[in-house]
């Protein structure tokens, strides 16, 4: 296996940041989905009960815990995305770059569990 250039290198270095702040994306798209959440939960408290006469409010807390999941699972994203970039650039420099997919299954695993629990909900909620 021939050396690398220096083009090749940069462009190792460059395709690690744009994965980082890819992943920054997610983690604050996942976050504001959080945040919308337990605004909105927060916000049907608000209103009179006249404005809710004809629907039906769940009245738990389930959507706030939900939303503070989501947003803990959006912080967890952003940090363990920085920890990669991290062990990523050291193994570039060392040469000695391993591909794992532990932090995709971890993150994959925990927006799982949230979204079948905010389907459960949704499912329960409407059928109440």
């Amino acid at each position: 296996m021939s050396p690398k250039n220096d083009q090749e290198i940069m462009n190792e270095y460059l395709s690690n940041e744009r994965t980082l702040l890819a992943w920054l994306r997610t983690g604050i798209g996942i976050m504001v989905f959080g945040f919308v959440a337990v605004k909105f939960s927060l916000f049907l408290r608000q209103l009179p009960p006249k404005y809710l006469a004809e629907t039906v409010a769940p009245n738990s807390n389930f959507t706030i815990y939900l939303g503070i999941g989501l947003l803990i699972a959006g912080a967890l994203t952003i940090l363990l995305s920085y920890l990669r970039y991290t062990k990523t650039v050291k193994l570039l420099k060392q040469g000695k770059y391993q591909y794992s997919t532990a932090m995709l299954t971890f993150i994959t695993m925990m927006l799982f569990v949230l979204s079948i629990s905010l389907i459960a909900y949704l499912i329960i909620a409407a059928s109440a």
